[in-house]
């Protein structure tokens, strides 16, 4: 009798001190269970399930000691790689000291760690290590904890160009993209930059720019930028970047996050329809000539042009007066020239200098694209006396005619 109340005391106490660990003993909880040999650890819950990055975790874990004899020290550690880190005020070693093993399947262990998750996770599974040690060596054993934030995530939806087809030497293009929210949770305050690559410039202050507000899970919101592409622009894809800054809904802190995603912009072969070189007759011009403007045109593209023409948009403070204002070069192959011809008259007035007169080549693609350029043609007016033009000569003509007739008829009397 003696005996039996000196083992029940014994177990008591061991109860006790197993009670004062860090973990904790829970009676009732239901596992079917037989003496052995073994520790067993069976992973119970994450809470939350799923985690979310930036927040705790704790996993619990149900230990049941199997074995016959009693473990003097039951050691357990946790190993654990990104994203999880030990700033949650936990430590990754626990000591649950004197263990008895038993056959009870309503007597186990709950272990208990709590985790930091970076802020920076993202969504997936990753494995935690947990070790344990009765005396006799370590062993080890992995289990999955399941991460998926509750934040916003994007991608890049679709790009519209304006025009449809976007070329070199295009000014005030512009890019439209879908921006989509994918992620679990809510963007407040989304503004969104773009970075074009080289050949590429914003066409005025903050056209690269723009502010979206919130996009909601699931949404999309379309960002609108204004470009110029360089003239010597070549044909392909030109990887540009979207700088994303945003506020999570449920971030407590309000911390702004950025986000870059790529961007495809591409240019299509098209027609380039430049100016080659200008002539005008007379070659030297003066004030008060009747004149000729000849203006050869190149196609320098990849593609033919078909109804090719040049038409010039004076200014009211040059001095010239054109008869037409267009004219009709014709189709173009790449590589090809043809000649727009302007006829024009200089005013008497005009002053001695160069002006630059504003025109605009205009032509189709193989596509039924309208392409169009905006080129800048030099004409100088030079000192000197006008050009003698058939009516001026013949009132010369008429003059002299009368001088030498009053001469003779003075004579004659």
């Amino acid at each position: 009798m003696k005996n039996r109340i000196l083992t029940q005391v014994s177990i008591l106490g061991v109860l006790i001190v197993l009670l004062s660990m860090s973990a904790t003993i829970v009676i009732g909880a239901p596992f079917t269970g037989v003496q052995g040999n073994s520790i067993k650890a069976n992973f119970m819950s994450q809470d939350p399930d799923p985690t979310d990055a930036g927040k705790d975790v704790d996993l619990r874990w149900q230990v049941v000691n199997t074995q016959s004899s009693i473990i003097d020290n039951l050691r357990f550690h946790l190993d654990v790689e990104y994203p999880f880190l030990f700033e949650a005020g936990d430590s990754p070693d626990k000591n649950l000291g004197t263990s008895a093993g038993t056959n009870d399947n309503q007597i186990f262990y709950v272990l208990h760690y709590k985790l930091r998750v970076a802020d920076n996770a993202i969504k997936g599974t990753y494995n935690v290590t947990l070790n344990w040690d009765t005396g006799q060596g370590w062993t080890k054993k992995d289990f999955p904890v399941y991460i998926d934030p509750k934040r916003a995530d994007f991608v890049v939806g679709a790009l519209v160009t304006s025009p449809e087809k976007l070329i070199a030497d295009t000014q005030e293009a512009k890019l439209s993209v879908n921006i989509d929210n994918i992620g679990k949770g809510n963007a407040e305050n989304v503004k969104v930059k773009l970075i074009v690559p080289t050949g590429f410039k914003p066409t005025y202050s903050y056209s690269d720019e723009d502010s979206l507000g919130i996009i909601e899970t699931g949404g999309s919101k379309t960002a609108d930028f204004y470009v110029d592409t360089d003239e010597n622009l070549s044909e392909g894809d030109y990887s540009a970047k979207l700088e994303i800054t945003y506020r999570d809904e449920n971030d407590e802190a309000s911390v702004y996050r950025m986000e870059n995603l790529t961007l495809n912009i591409p240019i299509k072969p098209a027609p380039y329809l430049v100016v080659e070189s200008v002539t005008t007759t007379p070659e030297k011009l003066m004030p008060g000539d009747k004149a000729e403007f000849r203006i050869n045109v190149g196609n320098n593209g990849t593609e033919k042009a078909e109804a090719v023409s040049l038409r010039v948009f004076p200014d009211a403070s040059q001095p010239f007066e054109f008869d037409e204002k267009s004219d009709f070069v014709g189709k173009l192959e790449p590589g090809e020239n043809g000649d727009a011809v302007l006829k024009v008259t200089v005013d008497k007035n005009a002053a001695v200098k160069k002006y630059l007169l504003d025109v605009e080549l205009r032509g189709i693609d193989e596509k039924n694209n309208v392409v169009i350029f905006r080129r800048t043609v030099p004409i100088t007016v030079n000192p000197g006396t006008p050009s003698t033009s058939p009516v001026a000569v013949m009132g010369i003509f008429v003059v002299v005619g009368a001088v030498v007739a009053g001469y003779y008829w003075k004579k004659k009397k």
